[in-house]
């Protein structure tokens, strides 16, 4: 919301008086008002008009405010939207369930204008101070991409510019075919793998000025989802020389995502358990975790480590180790964990007491589509 327009309040009421008198009174506040009669019609005027606000009933026909509130959650473009129910039911079990779900207030009916104002104004600073918590995380993001460039490049250009260096000093002549071979390999190797990190740092920075497209993100089955990544993974032999499982059956689990990104993302998780798997390590499992209004797209090696960090970020350091500090030191990880930001979720990544290692990928879903 920018501070010099007008704020727009909806209202979601079925009483045809109520509503009208919830408009007439926030106008009179100086708010601009939208108003539907149930949930259904409300989601048609946000696919319209984004307010600032939602003044919502709980018990209305077609579509109640619990409904609405559950497609709201799970809309990455409507996700943080402040959301006020306005209820007749006083009960502490009702109240509990609808602060569960992501509401900013509670106001009981009859309503008192001073305190739905008071409601509003203090939800809008909750919103102002979320948008202000974004933008400082995305500059630590800038900041921990310049760190990344600085660990990430230096590795292959290492090789490359070693071998080289080694290539030119000793002469074709005291090299055998295969010594040559050899360097040549590592010099091959590197320069993939530093045409790789390019690639990753260039749709990186394309993400930090992307926002989703809302023709691109579509409700899909999570379990069809994940069937077709890891066959596409199996045709370009990316998923490696360990077997790969996919866990669980259910048809009901959807995600609102972009395929595309979402892909993307994965591939990088793959790779990253890839070079982090210990030599014993005999499998890769590949599940769904379901939290609503989130799905978990999960990674998990029955025995896998973390890369060993750099004296500066190890414990006793004065920025002690945790995922965040891991995910900061791949530029993989981190590229994972915007899309799952720009979706509105969040990559997680536990060692297991047993040696091994998940990574899980967050997604908003739905019930149902």
């Amino acid at each position: 919301m920018q501070s010099n327009t007008v704020t727009t309040v909806l209202i979601v009421e079925d009483d045809v008086h109520l509503n009208l008198a919830l408009v007439e009174t926030l106008q009179t506040y100086g708010y601009a008002t939208l108003s539907a009669y149930h949930g259904r019609e409300a989601i048609d005027l946000l696919r319209q008009q984004l307010p600032d606000v939602i003044v919502c009933d709980i018990n209305m026909p077609v579509m109640d405010g619990y409904t609405f509130l559950q497609h709201t959650r799970a809309e990455p473009a409507w996700r943080l939207l402040p959301f006020i129910f306005l209820t007749a039911h006083t009960t502490t079990e009702n109240q509990r369930r609808a602060k569960a779900i992501g509401i900013e207030d509670y106001l009981s009916k009859p309503i008192d204008a001073r305190d739905l104002v008071a409601a509003i104004e203090n939800a809008l600073k909750r919103r102002r101070l979320i948008a202000a918590e974004i933008e400082r995380s995305l500059d630590n993001l800038r900041n921990r991409i310049v760190g990344l460039l600085q660990h990430e490049f230096r590795t292959p250009l290492t090789f490359i510019l070693g071998y080289a260096e080694l290539l030119l000093n000793s002469g074709v002549d005291n090299l055998d075919a295969g010594q040559m071979r050899a360097m040549a390999s590592a010099i091959l190797d590197g320069g993939q793998r530093l045409q790789q990190q390019i690639e990753t740092f260039l749709f990186m920075a394309e993400l930090q000025s992307h926002k989703l497209d809302p023709k691109a993100v579509e409700p899909v089955n999570a379990w069809s989802l994940w069937n077709d990544i890891l066959r596409d993974f199996a045709n370009t032999e990316r998923l490696g020389p360990l077997p790969v499982q996919l866990l669980g059956q259910n048809d009901t689990v959807i995600v609102k995502v972009d395929v595309h990104l979402v892909d993307a993302a994965v591939r990088h998780l793959f790779d990253f358990m890839q070079r982090v798997r210990r030599p014993d390590a005999t499998r890769i499992e590949c599940s769904i975790i379901h939290q609503f209004p989130y799905v978990g797209l999960a990674i998990q090696c029955d025995s896998a480590a973390p890369p060993p960090l750099p004296p500066s970020r190890q414990e006793g350091a004065d920025n002690p180790i945790t995922p965040t500090t891991v995910m900061d030191m791949d530029l993989g990880l981190t590229l994972a964990q915007s899309v799952a930001h720009l979706h509105g979720g969040k990559l997680t990544i536990e060692s297991e007491e047993s040696g091994g290692l998940q990574l899980v990928l967050w997604l908003p879903g739905v019930e149902s589509i």
